[in-house]
């Protein structure tokens, strides 16, 4: 960018950019940046102090002691020069002896300005937005110390400037997340509704069948009817805790209510109905932890479900232990099944992260249940790992902390 009236740095146009983004300019005094301006004049022993901003056109003068100015024309600033060098303070002892301010209208008249010294605003990116500068009506020259002071008051003015772009951006991001969960919410209740129209039209459909036809179906055929009816009923209610759920507000207390894991798991296995190659034996004393009901049950549905599907033996076999020390719950899920390449371990904690492989039924994962599963787990203060060996199966293990 070029200009007949003032010097500009090699960078202008990403400066400018950089300025634009911190929404400085034209904003109101606050007493954060007052208070350095009066320390520079104590400092400095001079008449004023300013910080200042350059846009494009203009010199805005966020903050001034001793010298009432909101802003001037780009060209009548002394910052102009200070800003090309981003390491080092520019002063100058007499300002009517330099032949780049000896006709500045602010040394010709009003306030009649002498001397000036002044160091460079730098972001951490390397942009200099202005200066913050000191003014005196007779010459003078800092000592090293002073100028070491003016340096270190222009790094924390720096450090207002960026913990007020966190802020706002911090801000933004909490409006956003409002934004987001009101839509959730609205989700939330469309797909709840959407979901249990025809679960209960199952339930009441398969309970009618049961009744009509009881007096023709075997054992099995009843028994196969019954298991669809208690699954719509445990997925409506399902549904109703979730939805119910989703409408508390975020609070500790909310997943401080002391569940039995047995129960939890014995809902799941229930709700799935395994295959009749599929055992499922379970060991251990299963503890009563202060955790959300709901996130566990997706916990272990996720993993057994996965040991399901992706067992390709003759003979399927999950084992599911529970243990525990003097710290922690320990949840271990051991499977005989396909087992998963050592280099695709990390991936399948990843969101929309699928492995190249199908399961028992012909059908590809989504990359969605055991990325839920982490964030559950570590929400809860505990983690999850994975260990298997290929075509022979996995393990993973569950490690909650002791909640006194």
């Amino acid at each position: 960018m070029k200009s007949t009236f003032f010097p500009v740095p090699s960078n202008e146009k990403n400066r400018l950019k950089a300025l634009y983004q911190y929404d400085l300019l034209d904003s109101l005094s606050e007493k954060e940046y007052d208070f350095i301006t009066n320390i520079a004049t104590q400092i400095c022993n001079t008449q004023a102090s300013l910080i200042t901003l350059l846009d494009e056109k203009r010199q805005f003068v966020k903050s001034s002691f001793g010298f009432e100015i909101r802003e001037t024309p780009r060209e009548l600033s002394f910052c102009n020069y200070t800003i090309l060098d981003p390491h080092n303070v520019n002063e100058v002892p007499d300002l009517r002896r330099d032949a780049r301010y000896n006709s500045n209208p602010l040394v010709t008249g009003d306030p009649h300005a002498v001397f000036y010294a002044g160091a460079p605003l730098v972001t951490p990116e390397g942009f200099v937005l202005g200066s913050i500068c000191v003014l005196h009506p007779e010459s003078k020259k800092l000592t090293k110390e002073q100028q070491d002071a003016l340096k270190a008051l222009a790094q924390q003015v720096i450090i207002i400037i960026e913990l007020r772009k966190k802020n706002k951006d911090l801000k933004l991001v909490q409006q956003k997340l409002k934004s987001t969960n009101r839509s959730l919410k609205e989700f939330t209740k469309l797909v709840s509704h959407d979901m249990k129209t025809p679960l209960a039209n199952i339930t009441m459909l398969s309970k009618g069948f049961r009744g009509n036809y009881k007096n023709i179906l075997d054992k099995s055929a009843d028994g196969y009817i019954e298991l669809i009816q208690k699954s719509a009923t445990e997925l409506i209610a399902f549904i109703d805790r979730m939805f119910k759920n989703s409408n508390k507000k975020v609070s500790k207390k909310a997943d401080e209510k002391v569940v039995n894991t047995r129960k939890v798991l014995n809902k799941v296995i229930g709700l799935l109905a395994p295959p009749k190659d599929i055992e499922i034996i379970i060991k251990g004393n299963f503890p009563k932890v202060p955790v959300n009901e709901i996130a566990l049950q997706q916990v272990f549905q996720n993993l057994i479900t996965n040991a399901i599907k992706y067992n390709d033996k003759p003979k399927g076999v999950i084992n599911i232990l529970a243990d525990r020390d003097q710290e922690y719950h320990y949840f271990y899920f051991s499977d005989n099944g396909s087992g998963i390449e050592e280099k695709d371990l990390e991936k399948i904690f990843h969101k929309q992260q699928t492995l190249d492989k199908t399961d028992r039924y012909g059908n590809k994962g989504t990359g969605i249940g055991l990325a839920q599963v982490k964030r559950i787990i570590e929400s809860a203060g505990g983690n999850i790992s994975v260990a298997s060996t290929l075509n022979e199966g996995t393990d993973f293990k569950i490690t909650l902390p002791q909640y006194n």
